[in-house]
């Protein structure tokens, strides 16, 4: 083992001290030959990384509602994760749907996500986005204080009161209405629904100067929790939830269950069916696929270490509401699940290896032949000197065949000994090594013939 370890060590300096170089040269004529493929190969290179483009070209931002609200801590939650994946994200607060389908309309608006409830957007406000799924839950509560009430019909109820239903253009508004049209037709905006902002809503309920507030917003959000810890304010049955949830597909049933709020007060004292629809998050249809990942993953670790008070039959993302068209990219979340390269890579590159492994696939079909052929070409570059010098050796024979005088001799001589010596510096190829002693020994004796025909030619 020592001997060979020797024998190694020493063709390793051998190499470096003799055909280190040479090679080098070698490999920088083929280069040279080469150029202008070359050219057109690195130009192919760039358009595949401008094809699969590897880092989005733009911020990602957000766009979330009002401050305080269950979008506000999602957004939160999202902006937190993309730091932690080395990904920027802003958010930008909006008064409502409104001003969100607005600046998404807009080209000239850097808004490429965002939050809409299901029931409170129309997908044709948003032809330009996908959806990922929905991403959370957020039910309607519609808080009261005095007497209890108990009605089969909340809106019918309400109808003629004074009830805080939330800024105009936000979810709260829009799906107030849509449910105090589907049973009181021609009621879905009156002057007693109060078009005012949830923090000032809530103010004025506490301070008995509405009777009511419809809020659409998720159980964790601070004045959901600021309601529901307040003695004086009774939450609203919906009494006949399944019903609505048959008629409005994109609505679903959820309980705060008897003495969940305050189990020592037993508050509420009875289950509390409440309606929920779900917060969806909608991208633009050419957002970056590493973004998309982010998102999706995001949502579900969200998820996962959220506290839900409304159990789901599994982890959210959910693609729920099929109203929205889904991405490309969310679809292969939901049918294939995460890809095992997600748990081994850092997320950008794991997501656009996952988004552009058809390319590189077919990359790779092609590249293996390729590379078959550079390692020949090595080969190549050995073999096309030594044949390049053959056929010089050949045109020299020629000369001296046909030399007359001894300075027409002289000259061959000279031109074979540069020969010798450029072929000395040429770097050889293991299996053209005989080509190469072949080709040394031809030239040493084609100058020994010359200088034989110069001794001729010399003789008086």
């Amino acid at each position: 083992m020592g001997r060979y370890s020797r024998d190694f060590v020493t063709f390793v300096r051998q190499y470096l001290k003799y055909d280190l170089r040479r090679e080098i040269v070698a490999w920088w004529k083929i280069a040279k030959f080469y150029l202008p493929i070359g050219m057109v190969i690195a130009a192919l290179f760039l358009a595949t990384l401008v094809y699969i483009e590897p880092f989005p070209r733009q911020p990602t931002v957000l766009a979330i509602g009002q401050r305080g609200t269950l979008s506000n801590q999602l957004g939160d939650a999202f902006q937190s994760y993309f730091e932690r994946q080395g990904l920027p994200l802003e958010i930008r607060s909006r008064s409502g749907l409104d001003a969100v389908a607005k600046d998404i309309r807009d080209p000239g608006s850097d808004i490429n996500a965002s939050f809409v409830v299901s029931g409170a957007g129309s997908p044709a406000d948003y032809p330009d986005l996908v959806s990922l799924g929905n991403v959370a839950i957020a039910p309607a509560w519609l808080f009261y204080r005095g007497d209890t009430v108990q009605v089969d019909d909340p809106f019918q109820y309400y109808r003629d009161k004074q009830i805080a239903v939330g800024a105009p253009g936000t979810v709260s508004a829009r799906l107030f209405s849509t449910l105090m049209d589907l049973n009181n037709p021609g009621t879905g905006d009156q002057p007693n629904f109060l078009k005012l902002p949830h923090m000032e809503a809530v103010e004025q309920l506490l301070a008995g100067k509405v009777d009511a507030v419809f809020i659409v917003d998720g159980f964790s959000s601070p004045l959901i929790q600021r309601l529901l810890g307040d003695p004086t304010v009774k939450l609203m049955n919906f009494a006949l939830a399944d019903a609505y949830v048959r008629r409005l597909p994109f609505l679903r049933k959820v309980t705060v269950p008897r003495g969940s709020i305050d189990i020592a007060e037993v508050r509420p004292d009875r289950d509390i069916a409440l309606l929920a629809s779900s917060a969806n998050l909608l991208v633009e249809k050419d957002l970056h696929p590493v973004v998309q990942w982010t998102f999706l993953l995001a949502a579900r670790e969200i998820s996962l270490k959220s506290d839900n008070f409304f159990p789901v039959s599994d982890t959210l993302p959910q693609y729920r509401d099929r109203s929205f068209a889904l991405s490309p990219i969310a679809n292969r979340f939901y049918t294939s699940g995460v890809p095992a390269i997600f748990s081994y890579l850092p997320l950008w590159l794991a997501a656009l290896l996952e988004n552009v492994w058809v390319v590189l696939l077919a990359l790779l079909l092609l590249g293996l032949p390729a590379f078959n052929k550079i390692v020949g070409f090595r080969g190549f570059a050995s073999q096309k000197l030594l044949w390049l010098h053959f056929w010089e050796l050949r045109y020299l024979e020629d000369e001296l065949v046909a030399a007359r005088t001894t300075d027409d001799v002289a000259s061959v001589i000279e031109r074979l000994t540069f020969l010798d010596r450029k072929t000395a510096e040429t770097w050889v190829q293991d299996d053209q090594m005989r080509h190469y002693f072949n080709l040394r020994r031809s030239i040493s004796s084609t100058i020994q013939d010359a200088q034989k025909k110069n001794a001729v030619l010399n003789k008086p």
